[in-house]
């Protein structure tokens, strides 16, 4: 078997991104579907997230494509639950309606707004869902500390624990307080206090928020200090 690198597509050329948009509508076309977000991530050539993040949306790169874009309809809510989530702790707080037209959005506020009567009633019942999630996460986190759970928690922390720690750090950086709420772009980080190699947990208690240069340098100073 060849040894291949596979191809990065940070380079591609927006003309190559637009027209595999244009070809994947034509395939969805003859099969009754429409283009939509997930729809292209099963026959797409490249990523539907660079698409979105080269173009500032899903949607903007669809009208640059000279298409139409296409609402997805009965999108499950936990799907729906899961992107606004991305979303809140990409922009470091709540995220307002324009928001969801944006990377790293993959759904617009409409289709909330459709699904739940309005956006501010998505948000109610998404708080609600999250404050649930919580609950259960701590009970988890109980069961881990009192050796119920003897299995090894996964160095991944999950979107929901992630997002219950970011929530807690009130979405700054615990080393130097910058929040992509202030600082446009900042990118922030889950990091094991106790590191998962040498033994914890990936459990609320052991989490802080990190921003990506602070985190790096813990790692710097950790790897000097040894």
């Amino acid at each position: 078997m060849k040894f291949e690198l596979t191809q990065f597509n940070r380079d591609v050329p927006d003309e190559a991104l637009l027209e595999d948009l244009i070809a994947a509508s034509g395939i969805l076309s003859q099969q009754g579907r429409a283009l939509t977000y997930r729809a292209y991530k099963e026959i797409g050539k490249y990523s539907p997230s660079t698409i979105g993040v080269r173009f500032g949306s899903w949607n903007d790169a669809i009208k640059r494509a000279g298409l139409r874009p296409a609402e997805e309809k009965n999108v499950p809510i936990d799907v729906l639950f899961d992107n606004l989530k991305e979303v809140w702790m990409a922009k470091g707080k709540q995220p307002v309606y324009r928001d969801m037209s944006n990377a790293p959005s993959l759904f617009t506020a409409s289709i909330y707004q459709d699904r739940f009567g309005s956006w501010r009633t998505a948000l109610e019942v998404f708080v609600a869902s999250v404050e649930d999630e919580q609950v259960e996460l701590l009970k988890f986190e109980d069961a881990v500390k009192t050796g119920k759970v003897t299995k090894r928690t996964k160095r991944d922390p999950p979107l929901a624990l992630r997002f219950f720690v970011l929530r807690r750090d009130r979405f700054c950086c615990l080393a130097c307080g910058r929040s992509p709420a202030t600082v446009a772009g900042l990118i922030l980080e889950i990091d094991h206090i106790v590191p998962w190699a040498k033994g914890g947990e990936t459990i609320e208690e052991n989490l802080q928020t990190l921003c990506f240069d602070c985190n790096r340098g813990k790692g710097v100073s950790d790897a000097e200090a040894q």
